[in-house]
């Protein structure tokens, strides 16, 4: 069995863009579960044949939906990192990020949280992308909370309000989760403030 890792080994073709733009699209909107391959081809504009071409099986789109969530994170954390001087307003960039996220009318959930609700318990190999995605998050968190002085376990608290905040948002279809989580995120970081002599 081949290893599935957040990130593709090869760059996607431009058949392959499209099946999988169109399977975030579908799965997004519906779930994995009742979208077809004849879905996603119709999505894409492609024929069956050469859906299953780029992305012979359901499960290999879903490994590429998510592996493009992946990095749209990781290219979102770069693009906070390029604009904060300060590793504590890095942490809390990322609560900015998922507030823009989350206010995107088409935002129905992180494909990570919902693709191991529905399919964790039936494909490990899923499962096992969801958590390193979420490792992934707090391991992120972890360096940003060494680089302020901030102890580790913190970071253990901000990837729950990270994740929490993604969950909530799904369910109430509103960014505010975010903005409450940031709030959380600036109260804990504020314990560690440092200390001027004076």
């Amino acid at each position: 069995m081949t290893l599935l890792t957040l990130t593709p080994t090869v760059r996607e073709s431009p058949a392959q863009r499209r099946a999988s733009t169109a399977a975030d699209t579908l799965f997004t909107r519906h779930g994995v579960t009742p979208v077809t391959l004849d879905d996603v081809a119709d999505e894409a504009g492609l024929t069956r044949d050469e859906l299953t071409a780029a992305y012979p099986s359901k499960r290999e789109l879903v490994v590429a939906v998510l592996q493009r969530w992946h990095g749209a994170w990781r290219r979102a954390l770069d693009g906070i990192a390029r604009d904060a001087d300060d590793p504590r307003d890095e942490v809390l960039g990322v609560f900015g990020y998922l507030e823009q996220c989350f206010a995107d009318e088409g935002w129905r959930g992180c494909a990570f949280i919902n693709g191991h609700a529905e399919l964790g318990r039936t494909d490990p190999a899923i499962a096992e992308l969801a958590r390193a995605h979420f490792a992934d998050v707090e391991a992120h968190l972890t360096q940003l909370c060494a680089r302020a002085g901030v102890p580790s376990h913190v970071a253990q608290a901000l990837s729950l309000l990270v994740e929490g905040a993604r969950v909530e948002s799904a369910v109430q279809r509103s960014a505010q989760p975010a903005r409450v989580a940031r709030l959380g995120a600036a109260m804990l970081l504020s314990v560690y403030e440092p200390r001027t002599s004076s």
